[in-house]
């Protein structure tokens, strides 16, 4: 045999040979570094949870914050596990800085905040946060939900409550946090406030409760008992009721498509204007929802002291109709009155103003909201519209402005500190985490930030 072929082939065995062994070094080193992953993975699985921190309910206190959020209960981001019973509030100083509290409730309710102090409750009690603290009281009695809280103009608050074939409750809270509530029968229907009074525009047809006193109020306006048209529309009271039925204070014959669908509208002493929509095809909106609704904006405008209804078209600087449709609408508004202007942002974020007097309108510009995975919010101030957008996908929260007389979008908080409130790893690597989203805000009233 050729010597040099004897020496290649006993160096290519030595090769292989070597080859095994690298392989089987590698592969126990594999495994024990998996193993080690995997214990390692396993033992932070089962630490004890660390929450963010946060200071005591009574020990939130107002002091330098411009902004207040709420945050929802702690939902499981697989399902897997189970979600927290909480919820979160945080205040934010114009640095967007936090001090956030946590409360033993998964209710989200409205948020008030007025020259008294910030306002929210929870389904067992009713909380009101000053530079001093917060104080807690008692909540009688039971409500299935809680809709929105108005300032009444004495410094107490109504905070609306109820559900459509339940009824509504009007609670009142206090100056000293005693609460006093008037509860009426099914009732339901578009709810604002004007001065003292706590209001809803409503038909015989979705509040079964007033149609004898809405009768009866009708054939005194009208003169005749026998004029009477099948369904009729009213403003009723409620939070004075009789009995268990709000007051009836104006009615008109109900008209068919005219919706609304707010918790708020202008007053003008004793006359209300709400934007509405004249539906094209009532029948389609009942069974589809705002997404099936079409049709010219008008404003309904109710003079409580004569009981009487006038019904505005609302045209725009050309005279031309405004029809609303999913891609243009006005349902579930923040609004502002600005001498006898109206401006308002839709949830989908279409912002408008009108006059309340002539129906003079304007589209004035759009937020987009459909690309957001979480929910954009909104609050405004007689200057322009502030928006609350939670871009989890950079760790951040931001509030921005634009003014309703023109101008660009711009940020004016910025913050990535309340990214540990929001998504939290609830037991190491291998849990699921939980997520919050922030579901309303409130503005510290005189603060105006963005128009600065």
């Amino acid at each position: 045999m050729n010597a040099n072929a004897t020496d290649s082939t006993s160096k290519g065995m030595q090769a292989r040979r070597r080859a095994r062994v690298f392989r089987s070094q590698g592969a126990r080193r594999g495994g024990f570094l998996a193993t080690a992953l995997s214990a390692a993975a396993l033992a932070a699985s089962c630490m004890p949870y660390s929450p963010p921190p946060s200071v005591p309910i009574e020990m939130l206190s107002t002091g330098d914050a411009v902004v207040v959020v709420w945050m929802e209960h702690g939902r499981s981001v697989s399902g897997l596990a189970k979600g927290s019973g909480d919820t979160a509030i945080a205040l934010l100083n114009a640095q967007g800085k936090p001090t956030v509290s946590y409360l033993d409730d998964s209710s989200v309710d409205p948020l008030l905040w007025t020259e008294n102090g910030l306002s929210f409750g929870v389904n067992n009690e009713n909380f009101l946060t000053t530079e001093k603290g917060t104080r807690r009281t008692p909540r009688p009695g039971f409500r299935t939900t809680e809709d929105k809280r108005y300032a009444l103009p004495d410094g107490r608050i109504a905070v609306l409550g109820g559900a459509k074939y339940t009824g509504n409750q009007v609670d009142t809270i206090e100056l000293d946090g005693s609460t006093t509530s008037v509860k009426t029968a099914e009732t339901s229907g578009d709810v604002g406030q004007c001065g003292s009074r706590i209001l809803a525009i409503t038909d015989t047809q979705e509040s079964e409760s007033i149609k004898g006193s809405a009768r009866e109020a009708y054939a005194a306006q009208s003169g005749s008992q026998t004029d009477m048209p099948e369904e009729l529309a009213a403003v009723v009271q409620l939070n004075d009721a009789v009995g268990d039925e709000p007051r009836v204070l104006a009615v008109a014959p109900m008209i068919e498509g005219l919706k609304s669908g707010q918790f708020m509208f202008a007053c003008e002493g004793d006359v209300i204007t709400m934007p509405s929509v004249l539906q094209d095809d009532p029948v389609a909106a009942r069974n589809f929802g705002v997404d099936a609704t079409t049709g010219p904006m008008v404003l309904q405008r109710w003079d409580l002291s004569t009981g009487q209804r006038t019904v505005i078209p609302a045209f725009d600087e050309n005279g031309n109709e405004i029809t609303l449709s999913k891609d243009l609408t006005i349902f579930g508004y923040q609004a502002v009155q600005v001498g006898d202007e109206y401006r308002f942002i839709s949830r989908r974020g279409h912002a408008f103003t009108v006059n309340l007097r002539s129906g003079q309108a304007r589209h004035l510009f759009t937020i987009p909201t459909e690309t957001a995975s979480h929910r954009t919010l909104f609050q405004v101030t007689e200057t322009g519209v502030y928006v609350l957008e939670d871009r989890y996908r950079e760790h951040l929260v931001t509030i921005s402005y634009r003014p309703w007389d023109g101008g660009d979008l711009r940020e004016v908080i910025t913050t990535g500190q309340l990214e540990k409130y929001l998504r939290t790893n609830a037991g190491g690597i291998l849990s699921s985490g939980q997520e919050r989203e922030i579901e309303n805000f409130a503005l510290r009233p005189g603060w105006d930030g963005g128009a600065q």
